[in-house]
């Protein structure tokens, strides 16, 4: 998908993300990754995976310190001209260094959070061992602007993630056919995933006839799609960390078009590309296309909100498309916003779905297959 070796890629990456961050560094930002994932220092270093505790320190002045256990340090060995690694045999090993580490300051921003949607990825063991220490404070304030503005870099990969799941798409409306099984799609999405990614973003949903009346049903299911049914598949392909989220809703035998939810479905989609976003708010934008459905009788119809985060989750923090205002909900779009954007209509038949990925640029939503994302420094 993209030309650039995985080391170079990396480490351009990695500089763009770690720029990006400086200016909200007030205080040294610790990231962790272990029991559970840490899309945080995903999002900083590309990084795959770790099973053992592993904290990225980003230091104010552009220091960082990586602290890994021994086995586990060739992760970092593309970046490791970009920042300072110290490997670990033990437990006590970690925290001697993590002390060591942070002695010289008071306080230190880590994932620990009381709001929705945003972050709690320290473990308590480890935020009681450093409470005790340092003062350690919510990195909300950091992490979510910082999370919710892509780099030139990761517009890149969340492109490339989008134009793999929409050749998989090129070919799902040829199987949404009555007497298909919804598992036969699904085994086709995961090994396209595969094939063109480096695998799905989230299991896929397939989802026929009054099962569809679920925006999550269950994901695994023996149900074959019937003549006139609804069939909502939402799927994206994951690329090196990054995710694509689309959605879309066929007419078992019959055309989407027909469908008596396509017109408002399509109406809400054309109006989120035509705002201006510089002067809406993620929950002004959620309020305009509430009142669109309530003109339209259709309130009652709805079960979740419009829109959420892309990046290296698939909910990413921000920002939320919903008609409830909430604290970030209210702060102003800005260009390097990437948004899903999902209105979804639900009766005892089925549901009806269409979801879109925009990027916020010069203003606008664009939907990202016609995107181009801005040249990289190399």
């Amino acid at each position: 998908m993209l030309n650039d070796d995985l080391g170079s890629l990396r480490r351009r990456h990695f500089r763009e993300k770690r720029a990006q961050l400086e200016p909200f560094l007030r205080t040294p930002l610790l990231l962790y990754w272990g029991k559970w994932e840490g899309p945080n220092m995903r999002a900083l270093a590309l990084v795959e995976e770790f099973t053992r505790p592993t904290f990225l320190l980003c230091e104010p002045g552009g220091k960082s310190v990586a602290v890994s256990q021994a086995i586990e340090t060739d992760a970092w060995t593309d970046l490791a001209g970009d920042m300072e690694l110290v490997p670990y045999k033990t437990g006590a090993d970690l925290k001697a260094v993590l002390v060591e580490r942070l002695r010289r300051y008071v306080e230190v921003a880590a994932e620990v959070s009381t709001e929705a949607f945003a972050f709690d990825r320290l473990p308590p063991a480890y935020y009681e061992f450093l409470s005790t220490r340092v003062r350690v404070v919510s990195a909300d304030a950091i992490l979510i602007p910082w999370r919710g503005v892509k780099t030139p870099s990761e517009l890149r990969l969340m492109k490339a993630a989008a134009d793999a799941t929409f050749r998989l798409f090129d070919y799902v409306g040829g199987m949404a056919r009555p007497g298909v099984p919804e598992a036969e799609i699904q085994r086709f999405l995961i090994e396209g995933a595969l094939a063109l990614g480096t695998g799905n973003a989230f299991p896929p949903i397939v989802a026929a006839g009054p099962r569809s009346t679920n925006p999550h049903p269950q994901r695994r299911s023996d149900n074959v799609i019937k003549n006139g049914d609804r069939v909502i598949v939402d799927f994206g392909v994951d690329y090196l960390g990054y995710k694509a989220d689309i959605t879309r809703t066929y007419i078992a035998g019959g055309k989407a078009e027909d469908d008596p939810y396509f017109d408002i479905s399509v109406k809400l989609q054309e109006f989120v590309k035509s705002a201006d976003l510089t002067q809406r708010t993620p929950a002004s934008l959620g309020a305009a296309c509430a009142e669109i459905v309530r003109d339209a009788g259709l309130s009652d119809r709805e079960k979740h909100g419009y829109g959420h985060g892309l990046g290296v989750e698939t909910h990413d923090p921000h920002p939320y498309i919903a008609a409830v205002a909430s604290p970030w909900t209210e702060k102003p779009f800005a260009d390097g916003m990437v948004f899903t954007f999902e209105p979804g209509f639900y009766d005892d038949t089925g549901g009806f779905r269409i979801e879109e990925d925009y990027v916020v640029w010069q203003g606008r939503a664009v939907p990202i297959q016609k995107f181009e994302p801005p040249a990289v420094k190399k």
